[in-house]
């Protein structure tokens, strides 16, 4: 019977060029392993309002969810407990942005294994058991709109299991900007809920029920 370090042993080590692409493999804040930290992006700076644009008086605020594809990196101690485990070591690769999978549900069941015996100059005493799946993965989108006529809505998105996995841009849906070993399911947005607010100036009239601007009374639906 094989044991635990026989089976790591046979397993290939983990390419970290490929996943470093997408990120620094380096120890994890939420538990005791290593994965990807993936790179920060720089939030875009807010579009610039002119003097004499029209402001609306509400807004709304619209969450989505769809699904992503990226490499989750999990290395750990593997325990006592992998002996005669069954593993796919090579399967296909994982899709990127100019190649979409041709499907996803097969891909969800795709999870390979490897070996990491070092990180950063610094050798395991015994290597990580690492595991590596792509998704697919829920994500959330959440769409502000301006309260300005001519100026983009504000975006947000990030994978729900891997919220570190974010982005924030201003524009359409399709504007979403390029992000490293990531591919998202452009057209399959899900509405979960809208919020409307009102704009700067304005305040909730509940006999109107609308926006109504400062200084205006909301009146009284039932007079004295």
């Amino acid at each position: 019977m094989p044991t635990k370090h026989d089976l790591i042993d046979r397993l290939p080590e983990l390419p970290l060029e490929p996943f470093e692409v997408a990120g620094t493999l380096e120890r994890s804040d939420r538990g005791p392993y290593v994965t990807i930290r993936p790179h920060k992006r720089p939030v875009p700076e807010p579009p610039t309002v002119q003097p004499l644009m029209k402001s609306r008086s509400s807004y709304a605020v619209r969450k989505y969810f769809t699904q992503a594809i990226y490499p989750r990196v999990i290395c750990y101690h593997p325990g006592d407990l992998v002996t005669d485990l069954q593993v796919n070591i090579n399967p296909q690769p994982l899709p990127d942005r100019e190649r979409p999978p041709t499907d996803i549900f097969a891909l969800a069941g795709q999870e390979r294994f490897y070996k990491l015996s070092s990180l950063k100059s610094q050798r395991f005493p015994n290597p990580l058991w690492c595991s590596v799946k792509g998704g697919p993965w829920l994500a959330a989108a959440v769409e502000t709109e301006s309260c300005f006529d001519g100026v983009p809505n504000r975006w947000e998105f990030w994978i729900v299991e891997m919220p570190e996995v974010s982005l924030v841009w201003f524009g359409k849906w399709e504007d979403m900007p390029s992000y490293p070993s990531l591919w998202v399911t452009m057209g399959d947005l899900v509405l979960a809920g809208t919020q409307q607010n009102c704009c700067g100036g304005f305040y909730w009239c509940p006999t109107t029920q609308s926006c109504i601007p400062q200084g205006v009374n909301c009146q009284d639906p039932f007079p004295a």
